[in-house]
Protein backbone atom coordinates (compact mmCIF):
# COMPACT_ATOMS: atom_id res chain seq x y z
CA UNK A 1 0.00 0.00 0.00
CA UNK A 2 1.42 3.40 -1.00
CA UNK A 3 1.90 6.29 1.42
CA UNK A 4 -0.94 8.20 -0.27
CA UNK A 5 -3.36 5.31 0.25
CA UNK A 6 -2.28 4.97 3.88
CA UNK A 7 -2.95 8.67 4.49
CA UNK A 8 -6.30 8.46 2.72
CA UNK A 9 -7.27 5.44 4.85
CA UNK A 10 -6.54 7.49 7.99
CA UNK A 11 -9.30 9.95 7.11
CA UNK A 12 -12.45 9.78 9.21
CA UNK A 13 -15.25 10.12 6.66
CA UNK A 14 -18.36 12.06 7.50
CA UNK A 15 -20.74 14.39 5.69
CA UNK A 16 -20.13 18.07 6.31
CA UNK A 17 -22.70 20.43 7.83
CA UNK A 18 -23.65 22.14 4.57
CA UNK A 19 -27.23 22.16 3.21
CA UNK A 20 -28.41 19.14 1.23
CA UNK A 21 -27.58 19.26 -2.44
CA UNK A 22 -24.49 21.47 -2.24
CA UNK A 23 -22.14 20.88 -5.17
CA UNK A 24 -18.86 19.55 -3.78
CA UNK A 25 -17.11 19.51 -7.16
CA UNK A 26 -17.59 23.25 -7.54
CA UNK A 27 -15.06 24.84 -9.87
CA UNK A 28 -13.89 28.43 -9.55
CA UNK A 29 -13.51 28.82 -5.78
CA UNK A 30 -11.79 32.21 -6.10
CA UNK A 31 -14.62 33.47 -8.29
CA UNK A 32 -17.09 32.16 -5.72
CA UNK A 33 -15.35 34.02 -2.87
CA UNK A 34 -15.20 37.27 -4.85
CA UNK A 35 -18.90 36.99 -5.62
CA UNK A 36 -19.78 36.35 -1.96
CA UNK A 37 -17.63 39.28 -0.81
CA UNK A 38 -19.16 41.70 -3.31
CA UNK A 39 -22.69 40.55 -2.45
CA UNK A 40 -22.18 40.78 1.32
CA UNK A 41 -19.79 43.71 1.66
CA UNK A 42 -21.69 45.42 4.49
CA UNK A 43 -21.88 42.27 6.60
CA UNK A 44 -18.21 41.45 6.06
CA UNK A 45 -17.13 44.98 6.98
CA UNK A 46 -19.15 44.72 10.20
CA UNK A 47 -17.57 41.34 10.97
CA UNK A 48 -14.17 42.85 10.29
CA UNK A 49 -14.80 45.67 12.76
CA UNK A 50 -15.59 43.07 15.42
CA UNK A 51 -12.26 41.37 14.69
CA UNK A 52 -10.49 44.73 14.90
CA UNK A 53 -11.91 45.03 18.42
CA UNK A 54 -10.42 41.63 19.23
CA UNK A 55 -7.02 42.85 18.00
CA UNK A 56 -7.32 46.22 19.77
CA UNK A 57 -5.25 45.15 22.83
CA UNK A 58 -2.42 43.99 20.56
CA UNK A 59 -2.61 47.19 18.51
CA UNK A 60 -2.48 49.36 21.64
CA UNK A 61 0.32 47.36 23.26
CA UNK A 62 2.65 47.12 20.27
CA UNK A 63 1.56 50.14 18.28
CA UNK A 64 1.45 52.72 21.05
CA UNK A 65 2.53 51.52 24.51
CA UNK A 66 5.79 49.89 23.38
CA UNK A 67 6.95 52.98 21.50
CA UNK A 68 5.94 55.35 24.27
CA UNK A 69 7.62 53.32 27.00
CA UNK A 70 10.81 52.93 24.98
CA UNK A 71 10.96 56.73 24.73
CA UNK A 72 10.62 56.93 28.51
CA UNK A 73 13.43 54.38 28.95
CA UNK A 74 15.97 56.40 26.98
CA UNK A 75 14.85 59.74 28.41
CA UNK A 76 17.63 61.27 30.54
CA UNK A 77 20.33 58.91 29.26
CA UNK A 78 23.45 60.25 27.64
CA UNK A 79 24.52 58.97 24.22
CA UNK A 80 27.61 61.12 23.80
CA UNK A 81 31.14 59.89 24.53
CA UNK A 82 32.34 63.37 25.43
CA UNK A 83 33.13 66.73 23.85
CA UNK A 84 36.84 67.39 23.66
CA UNK A 85 39.52 66.92 26.30
CA UNK A 86 38.37 67.33 29.87
CA UNK A 87 34.68 67.16 29.04
CA UNK A 88 34.24 63.40 28.96
CA UNK A 89 30.91 61.98 30.09
CA UNK A 90 29.57 58.45 30.37
CA UNK A 91 27.98 56.81 27.31
CA UNK A 92 24.71 55.07 28.17
CA UNK A 93 24.13 53.47 24.74
CA UNK A 94 24.71 49.88 25.93
CA UNK A 95 22.56 50.44 29.01
CA UNK A 96 19.75 51.82 26.84
CA UNK A 97 19.97 48.86 24.46
CA UNK A 98 19.83 46.40 27.35
CA UNK A 99 16.86 48.14 28.98
CA UNK A 100 14.91 48.34 25.71
CA UNK A 101 15.43 44.67 24.88
CA UNK A 102 14.57 43.64 28.45
CA UNK A 103 11.34 45.65 28.20
CA UNK A 104 10.46 44.06 24.86
CA UNK A 105 11.19 40.63 26.29
CA UNK A 106 8.68 41.16 29.11
CA UNK A 107 6.08 42.76 26.86
CA UNK A 108 6.14 40.00 24.22
CA UNK A 109 6.53 37.27 26.82
CA UNK A 110 3.43 38.24 28.81
CA UNK A 111 1.10 39.65 26.15
CA UNK A 112 1.24 37.51 23.01
CA UNK A 113 -0.53 34.45 24.45
CA UNK A 114 -3.51 36.36 25.98
CA UNK A 115 -3.89 38.38 22.76
CA UNK A 116 -3.85 35.17 20.72
CA UNK A 117 -6.53 33.59 22.92
CA UNK A 118 -8.79 36.62 22.48
CA UNK A 119 -8.25 36.56 18.71
CA UNK A 120 -9.05 32.82 18.64
CA UNK A 121 -12.29 33.37 20.55
CA UNK A 122 -13.50 35.99 18.07
CA UNK A 123 -12.21 33.98 15.09
CA UNK A 124 -14.64 31.16 15.92
CA UNK A 125 -17.56 33.55 15.37
CA UNK A 126 -15.98 35.08 12.26
CA UNK A 127 -15.39 31.72 10.56
CA UNK A 128 -18.89 30.51 11.42
CA UNK A 129 -20.48 33.58 9.80
CA UNK A 130 -18.19 33.42 6.77
CA UNK A 131 -19.00 29.74 6.33
CA UNK A 132 -22.72 30.48 6.23
CA UNK A 133 -22.19 33.29 3.73
CA UNK A 134 -20.12 30.95 1.54
CA UNK A 135 -22.95 28.40 1.66
CA UNK A 136 -25.52 31.03 0.69
CA UNK A 137 -27.31 31.08 4.06
CA UNK A 138 -28.98 34.18 5.46
CA UNK A 139 -26.66 35.53 8.17
CA UNK A 140 -27.67 37.78 11.04
CA UNK A 141 -24.28 39.07 12.13
CA UNK A 142 -24.52 39.33 15.91
CA UNK A 143 -26.82 36.33 16.37
CA UNK A 144 -24.70 34.00 14.24
CA UNK A 145 -21.41 35.44 15.48
CA UNK A 146 -22.17 34.49 19.08
CA UNK A 147 -23.70 31.20 17.95
CA UNK A 148 -20.39 30.42 16.26
CA UNK A 149 -18.48 31.26 19.44
CA UNK A 150 -20.75 29.01 21.47
CA UNK A 151 -20.31 26.08 19.07
CA UNK A 152 -16.63 26.36 18.14
CA UNK A 153 -14.79 28.48 20.72
CA UNK A 154 -12.69 25.68 22.22
CA UNK A 155 -11.35 24.48 18.84
CA UNK A 156 -10.11 27.89 17.78
CA UNK A 157 -8.80 28.81 21.23
CA UNK A 158 -6.75 25.61 21.36
CA UNK A 159 -5.23 26.34 17.94
CA UNK A 160 -4.62 30.01 18.67
CA UNK A 161 -3.17 29.16 22.09
CA UNK A 162 -0.64 26.94 20.33
CA UNK A 163 0.15 29.76 17.90
CA UNK A 164 0.46 32.15 20.84
CA UNK A 165 2.99 29.87 22.53
CA UNK A 166 4.98 29.59 19.31
CA UNK A 167 4.83 33.35 18.71
CA UNK A 168 5.99 34.00 22.28
CA UNK A 169 8.87 31.55 22.00
CA UNK A 170 9.93 32.89 18.59
CA UNK A 171 9.72 36.56 19.64
CA UNK A 172 11.60 36.03 22.93
CA UNK A 173 14.32 33.95 21.25
CA UNK A 174 14.75 36.56 18.53
CA UNK A 175 14.90 39.37 21.09
CA UNK A 176 17.62 37.56 23.05
CA UNK A 177 19.53 36.91 19.83
CA UNK A 178 19.36 40.59 18.83
CA UNK A 179 20.20 41.74 22.36
CA UNK A 180 23.35 39.65 22.66
CA UNK A 181 24.43 40.61 19.14
CA UNK A 182 23.97 44.31 19.92
CA UNK A 183 25.79 44.11 23.28
CA UNK A 184 28.57 41.64 22.57
CA UNK A 185 28.81 41.49 18.79
CA UNK A 186 27.68 37.85 18.67
CA UNK A 187 24.91 35.69 20.11
CA UNK A 188 24.81 32.27 21.70
CA UNK A 189 24.31 29.56 19.06
CA UNK A 190 21.43 28.17 21.09
CA UNK A 191 19.30 31.23 20.28
CA UNK A 192 19.90 30.70 16.55
CA UNK A 193 18.86 27.07 16.83
CA UNK A 194 15.76 27.97 18.85
CA UNK A 195 14.67 30.65 16.38
CA UNK A 196 15.05 28.26 13.42
CA UNK A 197 13.31 25.33 15.14
CA UNK A 198 10.37 27.44 16.35
CA UNK A 199 10.12 29.06 12.92
CA UNK A 200 9.82 25.64 11.24
CA UNK A 201 7.21 24.49 13.77
CA UNK A 202 5.30 27.73 13.18
CA UNK A 203 5.33 27.08 9.42
CA UNK A 204 3.94 23.56 9.93
CA UNK A 205 1.30 24.99 12.28
CA UNK A 206 0.32 27.56 9.65
CA UNK A 207 -0.13 24.73 7.13
CA UNK A 208 -2.32 22.91 9.64
CA UNK A 209 -4.53 25.95 10.26
CA UNK A 210 -4.90 26.61 6.53
CA UNK A 211 -7.08 23.49 6.40
CA UNK A 212 -8.01 23.00 10.06
CA UNK A 213 -9.76 26.36 10.57
CA UNK A 214 -12.26 25.60 7.83
CA UNK A 215 -12.77 22.02 8.96
CA UNK A 216 -13.60 23.21 12.48
CA UNK A 217 -16.77 24.95 11.31
CA UNK A 218 -17.67 22.71 8.33
CA UNK A 219 -17.53 19.30 10.04
CA UNK A 220 -18.52 17.87 13.37
CA UNK A 221 -15.67 15.74 14.72
CA UNK A 222 -13.94 15.12 18.00
CA UNK A 223 -10.79 17.18 18.51
CA UNK A 224 -8.56 14.13 17.94
CA UNK A 225 -10.36 13.44 14.66
CA UNK A 226 -9.88 17.05 13.54
CA UNK A 227 -6.14 16.72 14.14
CA UNK A 228 -5.84 13.36 12.35
CA UNK A 229 -7.88 14.49 9.36
CA UNK A 230 -6.14 17.85 9.02
CA UNK A 231 -2.64 16.39 9.34
CA UNK A 232 -3.46 13.74 6.72
CA UNK A 233 -4.95 16.30 4.32
CA UNK A 234 -1.97 18.63 4.69
CA UNK A 235 0.36 15.81 3.69
CA UNK A 236 -1.91 14.71 0.84
CA UNK A 237 -2.21 18.29 -0.48
CA UNK A 238 1.20 19.55 0.64
CA UNK A 239 2.14 21.49 -2.51
CA UNK A 240 -1.03 23.64 -2.90
CA UNK A 241 -1.20 24.14 0.88
CA UNK A 242 2.36 25.48 0.98
CA UNK A 243 1.74 27.73 -2.03
CA UNK A 244 -1.43 29.25 -0.55
CA UNK A 245 0.18 29.69 2.88
CA UNK A 246 3.29 31.36 1.43
CA UNK A 247 1.16 33.62 -0.75
CA UNK A 248 -1.04 34.82 2.14
CA UNK A 249 2.01 35.18 4.40
CA UNK A 250 3.73 37.19 1.67
CA UNK A 251 0.79 39.55 1.45
CA UNK A 252 0.94 40.11 5.22
CA UNK A 253 4.73 40.53 5.07
CA UNK A 254 4.24 43.55 2.80
CA UNK A 255 3.08 45.43 5.91
CA UNK A 256 6.76 45.72 6.92
CA UNK A 257 7.42 47.90 3.85
CA UNK A 258 6.81 51.51 4.81
CA UNK A 259 5.13 52.57 1.57
CA UNK A 260 2.85 49.52 1.47
CA UNK A 261 2.19 49.24 5.21
CA UNK A 262 -0.46 51.99 5.19
CA UNK A 263 -2.47 50.30 2.44
CA UNK A 264 -2.22 46.91 4.18
CA UNK A 265 -3.34 48.40 7.51
CA UNK A 266 -6.30 50.19 5.87
CA UNK A 267 -7.28 46.99 4.06
CA UNK A 268 -7.08 44.94 7.28
CA UNK A 269 -9.09 47.56 9.17
CA UNK A 270 -11.86 47.62 6.56
CA UNK A 271 -12.28 44.04 5.39
CA UNK A 272 -8.93 42.23 5.66
CA UNK A 273 -9.79 39.74 8.42
CA UNK A 274 -13.09 38.79 6.78
CA UNK A 275 -11.49 38.41 3.34
CA UNK A 276 -8.68 36.22 4.68
CA UNK A 277 -11.23 34.04 6.50
CA UNK A 278 -13.29 33.68 3.30
CA UNK A 279 -10.29 32.64 1.19
CA UNK A 280 -9.08 30.32 3.96
CA UNK A 281 -12.52 28.69 4.14
CA UNK A 282 -12.72 28.33 0.36
CA UNK A 283 -9.36 26.56 0.20
CA UNK A 284 -10.13 24.34 3.19
CA UNK A 285 -13.51 23.44 1.73
CA UNK A 286 -11.91 22.71 -1.65
CA UNK A 287 -9.49 20.24 -0.03
CA UNK A 288 -12.14 18.61 2.15
CA UNK A 289 -14.66 18.35 -0.69
CA UNK A 290 -12.17 16.66 -3.00
CA UNK A 291 -10.95 14.24 -0.35
CA UNK A 292 -13.37 13.67 2.53
CA UNK A 293 -16.51 14.60 0.57
CA UNK A 294 -15.58 12.53 -2.49
CA UNK A 295 -14.53 9.46 -0.48
CA UNK A 296 -17.66 9.73 1.70
CA UNK A 297 -19.93 9.75 -1.36
CA UNK A 298 -18.04 6.83 -2.90
CA UNK A 299 -18.39 4.91 0.36
CA UNK A 300 -22.15 5.60 0.33
CA UNK A 301 -22.38 4.31 -3.25
CA UNK A 302 -20.56 1.11 -2.27
CA UNK A 303 -22.85 0.60 0.74
CA UNK A 304 -25.91 1.29 -1.39
CA UNK A 305 -24.79 -1.29 -3.97
CA UNK A 306 -24.16 -3.82 -1.21
CA UNK A 307 -27.63 -3.17 0.23
CA UNK A 308 -29.20 -3.52 -3.23
CA UNK A 309 -27.26 -6.74 -3.82
CA UNK A 310 -28.33 -8.09 -0.41
CA UNK A 311 -31.95 -7.13 -1.07
CA UNK A 312 -31.78 -8.81 -4.48
CA UNK A 313 -30.37 -11.98 -2.94
CA UNK A 314 -33.13 -12.01 -0.32
CA UNK A 315 -35.73 -11.46 -3.02
CA UNK A 316 -34.31 -14.34 -5.09
CA UNK A 317 -34.20 -16.59 -2.05
CA UNK A 318 -37.82 -15.72 -1.30
CA UNK A 319 -38.85 -16.54 -4.87
CA UNK A 320 -37.04 -19.89 -4.72
CA UNK A 321 -38.76 -20.70 -1.47
CA UNK A 322 -42.16 -19.83 -2.94
CA UNK A 323 -41.39 -21.96 -6.02
CA UNK A 324 -40.35 -24.89 -3.84
CA UNK A 325 -43.54 -24.58 -1.81
CA UNK A 326 -45.68 -24.48 -4.98
CA UNK A 327 -44.04 -27.76 -6.14
CA UNK A 328 -45.61 -29.70 -3.22
CA UNK A 329 -49.30 -30.47 -4.10
CA UNK A 330 -51.79 -29.84 -1.35
CA UNK A 331 -53.72 -32.97 -0.60
CA UNK A 332 -57.04 -32.77 1.11
CA UNK A 333 -57.79 -35.31 3.76
CA UNK A 334 -60.49 -37.85 2.90
CA UNK A 335 -63.62 -37.86 4.98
Amino acid sequence: MSAVNKLANNLILKRDLSPEGREINYKGRIRQVMHVISANMTKLVLLNLIMVLACAPMIVLFGYYMRAHQSDIIAGLNFSSGIGVGFGVSDDSLAAIERIYDFRLKLFGFSLLPCSLLAGLFASGLYYCCRNLLWGANVKIFKHFFRGIKAHWYKFMLSFAWLGVLATGFACSLIMLLKETALYGHANAGWWVLVIVIGLIALLSALYMMIGNGMYVCYKYKMKEYIVNTASLVLLMIVPTILITVFLSGVMALSFINMVAIFILVFMALIGFSALAMFNLAFSQYVCDNMIGYMYEEELKVKQKEQEKLAKQKNQAKKKQMKANSGNPYKKKKK
